[in-house]
């Protein structure tokens, strides 16, 4: 009996998942294009962009239920330093719905919000330092307060500048834009790239 439970729970998790939309790179767009992995890049001034769909298979696994995340690898072949900040990144639906990147803090506090500031969610890992810190004094922190630590800040794209020949890798992350519509638009800005990437919502 407990094993007919079992693969009734993963045959209806392999139903969700496959019901689930997923963004795929239009392949007529200009750059490199790798349907397979879900993969486009393109190349401006020297600075290389990839920019990979459906790559967060990480806790809180929830972030899919909420935002859209775009995993980003930036590569600066030029000779002075590149700087990153999130505004350099904004998605457009097909109905010129604007979408802003969002820092990973505030997805972790939208998520930890979600659940009563700290108790643990459904899908999610948030951990807490245990022992009262010397600098309250003894005092319990309100649980609102608290830092969550999380894959959503570890494995997000960072704002910092990239060195000559260097390049960084990470998520960005935007509230969710892949339920409704036919397809999305990125774009990109940095120093000396401008493009757009787009991609088609599958469902």
């Amino acid at each position: 009996m407990y094993k007919i439970f079992l693969l009734w729970v993963f045959g209806l998790c392999l139903l969700l998942t496959s019901c689930a939309p997923k963004l795929i790179p239009v392949s007529s767009q200009s750059g490199k294009i790798e349907i397979e992995s879900n993969i486009v890049t393109k190349a401006k001034g020297n600075i290389e962009v990839s920019v990979q769909t459906g790559e967060w298979r990480y806790q809180p696994l929830s972030v899919n239920d909420y935002f859209t995340p775009f995993l980003f690898l930036i590569r600066n072949k030029t000779g002075e330093k590149v700087p990153i900040k999130y505004s350099s990144f904004v998605l457009f639906d097909e109905n010129g719905n604007q979408y802003e990147a969002i820092p990973p803090d505030g997805i972790e506090y939208m998520l930890v919000s979600r659940d009563g500031y700290g108790d643990t969610y459904p899908g999610m890992i948030f951990r807490y330092e245990e022992t009262k810190p010397p600098y309250t004094f003894g005092y319990e922190i309100p649980s609102y307060l608290k830092r969550p630590m999380s894959n959503i800040t570890i494995l997000a794209l960072p704002e910092t500048s990239i060195y000559p020949n260097s390049q960084v890798r990470g998520f960005v992350y935007f509230r969710k834009a892949i339920t409704y519509g036919k397809g999305l638009k990125l774009r990109v800005e940095l120093n000396g790239f401008e493009d757009e990437f787009e991609f088609e919502i599958k469902k």
